[in-house]
């Protein structure tokens, strides 16, 4: 598959509550919980998926946490706080929406049918995090070369 889909991707924990609403706040509490969940983290990049099918495996939804999902990923593309764009494959970019318990199947023009298992899941999430340990550093440092944030 060639690439071409996004995906927009932040640090909840350096975004300062006061910059977005309470739901906004909300959904990055919950990334960052997920994030350090031993059992169902998805280690250090957590997909709005991720939480979704966390909510889901406790019988939840964002609605039942009082969290408008539409209006926070909205809210969060168009929030003043440091975003990286990545540039993802079809296939990756499928990976990362899906909230699926079962995991997603991929139907090609071929008739083949891949069934997303969850190593293939893990695969994306170590790769994007891999990316981001590398593209993350020298984009928030030049961020701060440029005066476009500041450290204390």
């Amino acid at each position: 598959m060639v690439g071409g889909e996004c995906a927009t991707v932040i640090a909840p924990p350096t975004i300062p509550r006061s910059l977005v609403s309470q739901d906004a706040g909300a959904a990055l509490d919950l990334a960052a919980a997920l994030a350090t969940d031993a059992y169902e983290g998805p280690g250090k990049a957590v997909f709005f998926s991720d939480i979704t099918l966390w909510l889901d495996k406790q019988g939840q939804a964002w609605a039942d946490a009082g969290i408008d999902y539409e209006a926070v990923i909205d809210e969060l593309i168009e929030a003043p706080v440091p975003q990286l764009m990545l540039t993802l494959t079809q296939k990756a970019h499928a990976v990362l929406c899906d909230a699926s318990r079962k995991g997603l199947r991929i139907h090609y023009t071929n008739g083949e049918v891949e069934h997303v298992t969850s190593q293939l899941r893990r695969n994306v999430h170590d790769g994007i995090a891999e990316s981001l340990e590398q593209d993350w550093p020298p984009y928030i440092q030049d961020l701060i070369d440029r005066g476009a944030i500041q450290t204390r």
